[in-house]
């Protein structure tokens, strides 16, 4: 009994001395980080940092993080973040953002309020696997305008045969958003929902240590099934383009939509399109529809040529850049 309870008392002293080990050594790991950050040329700061969960979890908490690109233009801030994780699952976490965040973008600042906003990570040596991210309200409002989201789940995959692409699909429930001011609403303020699925191709993998290299940027998109509804309409858009360099695509999208005459006529007569607008819609959306062999079901491919969009050989519209930074 003696030589049992000698073991028992010897394996938890060793354990012990593992889980605080394994606890410093993330402290460590995530304080190099920042450093790293700093020696780039990041701005990269933080008030503290805690390791609790003993003795099964290793829980890490990053008290006010700030991160702000060397020209100032990219950044976020935070009053903490969580990483939460089990000290004998390694390569999964749980990352929990606080309810309130701010993103830099070039425009201004971007305030973040969200509730259950979290994202499970399941990575390898660093490099991104598999990732769902969920939030019940996800708001932001910028300068000009404000988006707010409602049931978000996102979820991307690795694609194994090739090393730098991703299956990533998205449901969002509803969406509100506010129009500029001193631009008139061009429909109702609630979409009903959105839902993707896509294959995204990246000019290298993700990685935790992605910020500090050089930028990470889509080189092709294949947009294989969405769809929006927008008051009574609903848009499909599927399609695929190539990313040059600059971020302008060249590819081709196919735009399908049933009972679109009767949601603009039922946003003018609800005093959100004004009439000049709508009727200037209706004659575009008529004509579109005419490339599809019918006036009331729009059933249109548009081409892409370096971000200029394309009817047949007819220029009617341009794409910005897709590029992160």
């Amino acid at each position: 009994m003696k030589r049992l309870l000698g073991v028992i008392v010897v394996a938890t002293l060793a354990y012990s001395g593992w889980w605080f080990y394994a606890a410093q050594d993330l402290r460590s790991s995530v304080a190099e980080w920042f450093t790293e950050q700093r020696t780039a040329g990041i701005q990269a700061n933080y008030a503290d940092l805690t390791v609790r969960g003993f003795p099964n979890r290793t829980d890490l908490t990053i008290t006010e993080p700030a991160l702000l690109a060397a020209d100032g233009s990219l950044g976020w801030r935070a009053p903490f973040l969580q990483v939460l994780g089990l000290s004998y699952k390694k390569g999964h976490v749980i990352v929990a953002w606080p309810d309130t965040q701010t993103l830099t973008m070039p425009d201004g600042d971007i305030a973040v309020v969200s509730d259950g906003l979290r994202a499970s990570v399941i990575h390898e040596d660093g490099t991104l696997i598999r990732s769902n991210l969920e939030a019940t309200v996800l708001n932001l409002s910028g300068p000009e305008q404000a988006l707010a989201l409602a049931d978000v789940n996102m979820a991307l995959q690795k694609i194994d045969a090739a090393p730098s692409s991703y299956r990533v699909a998205m449901s969002i429930g509803s969406i509100a958003t506010s129009s500029p001011e001193g631009v008139p609403n061009i429909g109702p303020d609630s979409l009903a929902s959105l839902r993707a699925e896509l294959e995204l191709s990246l000019n290298q993998p993700l990685t935790f240590d992605a910020l500090a290299g050089s930028p990470i940027q889509a080189t092709a998109i294949a947009l294989t099934r969405s769809e929006i509804s927008y008051g009574a309409v609903t848009f499909k858009v599927t399609g695929d383009a190539t990313l040059d360099s600059a971020g302008l695509a060249t590819g081709e999208v196919t735009l399908t939509a049933e009972n679109w005459r009767d949601a603009i006529a039922a946003a003018r007569n609800a005093g959100d399109l004004p009439p000049v607008l709508s009727e200037g819609l209706i004659d575009l959306l008529t004509m579109l529809s005419t490339f599809g062999g019918s006036r009331d079901a729009l059933d249109v491919t548009l081409g892409l040529n370096r971000g200029t969009v394309l009817i047949g050989p007819i220029p009617v519209g341009q794409l910005p850049p897709l590029r992160w930074r």
